[in-house]
């Protein structure tokens, strides 16, 4: 695709199958992100004062070209964690309401619903969605689970620890016609799928940026169709206060932050060039990394339809005995290798991503690493 791993901030040294989890920049970008941090300790009141809003509308406005959402109702949070953090608190919830959501949701999304429900005494409903995935299956529990209690429904749009693209389109349709709020937690989706946040029509979007749109990290987005109640009441809750647009006023300046990565954003988008295309070689690739491994282990298990993947495939795993998922991950790290052995419950799961830097000739080392710590593919 014309990035090679030589115009990465990534270390030769290490092998980056990982990108899923932390992103990672190209220098380019790297090299844009200081120079704003030099341009703006320089001289911070002009830079906060002068430069700022023109700089962060620009960035809006090619994110939200980017990503199919309305400039008017994107805001840019730290990250997609965050963006749902400020959704939650932004639905009307009442004692003895449900919340559902998915056995396959980011443990940091779950903590904050289990805490919610507490908060607000509300019921949280979770839906197991079986492995090996079944999109059609998948869309009739979520459905099944769905009583004149829900208020709220809260999936990832692409599943952190099993990779697996949830059918938004088909699930998201008929809780809006029912009045069901939704919050969709997109942290992996933006650069790894075509996203088109307005044509789902979910009430709050979530996302990040410094994943797969390969931005520097403290840069998420939260799209938001209905009302928001901010974790932090800033400046901008002042009607006099910032620009017009009341939503702006108040996420966008809630206290002396480093916007530099938000401000890296379009940097990032022109750097990786032609999107589609990096988005349909990255499947490919991730798929055949995929096989290959499976077939180096003959195995035939498939936990997900090829559809249902975007550039991250997890396979299910036997490890050694006396030994954990945590362990052999540090191990990984150690060693010089970025791959998450994934703690799926009753079935650990090795998880790989593959973006512009990789190749398939990845899974030759991969296959001999695995095979060397006594980790077996099912």
């Amino acid at each position: 695709m014309g990035v090679k791993l030589d115009d990465w901030a990534l270390s030769p040294e290490v092998m980056h199958l990982n990108h899923g989890s932390y992103g990672g920049c190209p220098r380019e970008v790297l090299e844009h992100a200081l120079r704003l941090r030099r341009e703006l300790e320089a001289a911070p009141m002009q830079f906060f004062g002068l430069a700022w809003q023109t700089l962060v509308d620009g960035a809006r406005t090619m994110l939200a070209q980017f990503v199919g959402a309305d400039f008017e109702r994107l805001v840019f949070v730290p990250n997609a964690t965050s963006g749902v953090a400020i959704a939650l608190n932004s639905v009307e919830l009442a004692a003895g309401d449900e919340i559902v959501t998915t056995n396959h949701t980011y443990r940091a999304i779950r903590n904050q619903l289990v805490r919610l429900a507490d908060a607000r005494r509300a019921r949280l409903v979770i839906v197991p969605l079986a492995l090996p995935f079944d999109p059609d299956a998948a869309v009739a529990a979520i459905a099944a689970a769905i009583t004149p209690r829900t208020r709220l429904v809260v999936l990832d749009h692409v599943t952190s620890p099993t990779a697996i693209v949830l059918p938004l389109e088909r699930i998201l349709p008929p809780l809006h016609e029912r009045g069901i709020a939704t919050v969709i937690d997109g942290a992996h989706a933006a650069g790894q799928i075509a996203l088109d946040v307005t044509a789902l029509g979910a009430t709050y979007y979530a996302g990040n940026n410094h994943k797969w749109l390969c931005a520097p990290k403290a840069s998420g987005f939260l799209v938001a169709r209905g009302p928001l109640r901010p974790l932090v009441t800033s400046h901008g809750a002042s009607a006099e206060y910032g620009p017009p647009n009341r939503l702006h006023a108040e996420l966008d300046w809630a206290g002396t932050h480093d916007p530099t990565s938000q401000l890296c954003v379009p940097t990032a988008i022109v750097t990786l060039g032609d999107w589609a295309a990096l988005r349909t070689r990255n499947h490919r690739l991730v798929l055949e990394l995929r096989d290959r491994v499976r077939d180096a282990f003959g195995s035939r298990t498939q936990l997900a339809p090829d559809a249902s993947l975007g550039a991250m495939a997890a396979l299910p795993v036997e490890l050694p005995p006396n030994t954990t998922p945590l362990a052999l991950t540090q191990e990984l790290l150690r060693d010089g290798w970025e791959l998450p052995i994934v703690d799926w419950p009753g079935q650990p799961l090795v998880r790989i991503s593959a973006h512009a830097y990789n190749e398939a000739s990845d899974a030759e080392p991969l296959i001999a690493k695995l095979r060397a710590l006594a980790i077996r593919v099912l």
